[in-house]
């Protein structure tokens, strides 16, 4: 039976409106390449933490036209990402109160990890926050998973229930031998959580 449910983060617990590169080019004129360049080079290393998002940032404020503080850069971009689905939470929140564990998993560098435990209060809802940049290696690779059901202590894996928006992470940690959902949309979600679990 499954008692402990794993939920991705980005198109699932936090809606995005608009994605920073898209934002930031937008506000600030900037041709949508030149945010792009960092999130197909530095970026990558951030996520696994072999990189500082602060430090490969000074790299590009200026090419941004950024005028403020790298940690003004970081505000503006995690707070446009920032928009939690509540009926998502209400979910954690019941299936918390019946003793399922609930965990949130998400392929991110360190301070938006930050933001997202301390700023937003996920730390507070879920029981664990399992990061990219924490555990040294990112979703879709199968090691993400090892790492994470380590982290749990190892327990058997048909108990644990991972939901994502992103099909090769579904795939993966399928693999891995996890019970895994694809995320269509709350309404989907809350069949499947109703049949499975008897949440909704």
């Amino acid at each position: 039976m499954v008692d402990k449910v794993i939920f991705d983060t980005d198109g699932l617990v936090i809606q995005r409106e608009m994605y920073f590169s898209a934002r930031l080019s937008k506000d600030f004129g900037v041709a949508p390449e030149k945010v792009l360049q960092f999130f197909k080079h530095e970026f990558k290393q951030c996520l696994i933490g072999k990189a500082d998002a602060k430090e490969e940032l000074k790299k590009y404020a200026a090419s941004w036209n950024w005028t403020g503080t790298i940690e003004q850069l970081l505000e503006y971009w995690f707070k446009s990402e920032s928009t939690i689905d509540q009926r998502i939470i209400q979910t954690v929140q019941s299936l918390s109160a019946a003793g399922i564990h609930c965990y949130l998993d998400t392929n991110n560098e360190r301070y938006r990890t930050e933001y997202l435990r301390q700023t937003l209060g996920l730390g507070k809802v879920f029981d664990a926050i399992f990061s990219s940049s924490l555990l040294g290696c990112a979703k879709p690779a199968v090691e993400f998973w090892q790492a994470i059901h380590k982290q749990l202590g190892e327990p058997d894996k048909a108990t644990v229930m991972v939901w994502d928006d992103e099909k090769e992470s579904v795939k993966s940690a399928r693999g891995f031998g996890f019970q895994a959902e694809l995320y269509l949309g709350f309404g989907a979600f809350q069949k499947v959580m109703q049949s499975r679990l008897g949440f909704a």
